[in-house]
């Protein structure tokens, strides 16, 4: 967090499993932890990235924290108050204060709907303003991410990948929310039109004083617009830090491999090469050992055998029994 920030959202210990496989009368008998343990805090006005491969669980992190999925443990505390606890009424209030950009616009905006519905719909839902005022807001929140008055009548298909985004921001910023999980909100965009939309966001945060917890697997734009970063593998948070602290001086293997794989535009330029084999998976076996061993370059059998937590280093937080030699 920003030095002096209080923790707007902090989660801890969640833990969010899915049934992968199904015995007699449709009972799970095994699952797949898609969030085993994550904890973390984002200050009021800050912008944490959470990093990692598809499948390693940030998309359901995103989710648990606005109410999206229901972790099976843990605890998401938003201004000290536990979400999770929440129910009816106390929860859709709650709810104002917190919202999500999702990575398809298109899938998430509906497809029957006028553009000034879309963005006034949380407003009906949550019963604010007359049809004239919330007609208005609509075409102010639509002038505010670039979007012209015409815009306002059309169908989500009539846009660009990049105007749909901007619906989507547009709605998310309806009920003055304090927090806005981004899930990877400009990775299906072009590259200038990512700057633009990442502009965008800036700006609105600047203005209004958001937090943002940015999911995103493109590197580049999270050391764009993060003070901190969280590294995820396989449902855990492997790194934790300062971004500027992280990409200089990465303490995991999993984190050095992620940023060797970011593309350099200057080929007269000394690259580090991190090899890492085989997909994202859990060894049998392993559960009780690091779960990024089977594709460690440095793993030994402690590796194998113990499962490292997360330690201080200065600063930073590595999940590693060889982070810092």
């Amino acid at each position: 967090m920003r030095e002096g920030n209080q923790a707007l959202l902090e989660a801890r210990d969640l833990v969010c499993r899915f049934p992968l496989r199904r015995g007699l009368w449709g009972k799970p008998v095994a699952y797949v932890h898609a969030v085993d343990g994550v904890s973390l805090t984002v200050g009021a006005g800050e912008t944490l990235g959470l990093v990692g491969e598809t499948g390693s669980g940030k998309t359901t992190v995103g989710r648990i924290l606005v109410r999206l999925q229901e972790p099976d443990s843990g605890q998401v505390l938003f201004d000290g108050q536990d979400l999770l606890a929440l129910k009816g009424k106390d929860l859709r209030q709650r709810r104002r204060q917190f919202q999500i950009v999702f990575q398809d616009p298109m899938g998430s905006l509906n497809p029957r709907m006028r553009v000034r519905d879309i963005v006034a719909e949380p407003l009906l839902i949550h019963k604010l303003g007359t049809p004239r005022e919330r007609k208005d807001r609509a075409a102010a929140l639509l002038d505010r991410v670039g979007l012209s008055a015409s815009a306002a009548d059309k169908y989500p298909h009539e846009f660009s990948g990049g105007q749909r985004q901007r619906i989507g921001i547009a709605r998310a910023l309806a009920l003055n929310p304090k927090f806005i999980v981004l899930d990877e909100p400009v990775s299906a965009l072009d590259v200038s039109v990512q700057a633009q939309v990442v502009n965008l966001l800036q700006d609105l945060q600047e203005e209004r004083g958001l937090a943002y917890l940015f999911i995103a697997h493109g590197l580049q734009v999270v050391a764009h617009v993060s003070g901190r970063v969280a590294v995820m593998y396989l449902g855990r948070i492997v790194e934790l830090g300062p971004t500027e602290a992280v990409f200089e001086r990465p303490l995991h293997p999993y984190t050095r491999a992620l940023l060797a794989s970011v593309p350099e535009p200057d080929p007269d330029c000394p690259r580090t090469s991190v090899l890492i084999q085989g997909e994202l998976t859990v060894e049998p076996g392993l559960r009780g050992g690091c779960r990024f061993a089977p594709r460690c370059p440095l793993a030994g059998e402690r590796c194998r055998l113990e499962e490292p937590l997360l330690r201080n280093f200065d600063g930073q937080q590595a999940a590693c029994h060889r982070a810092g030699e």
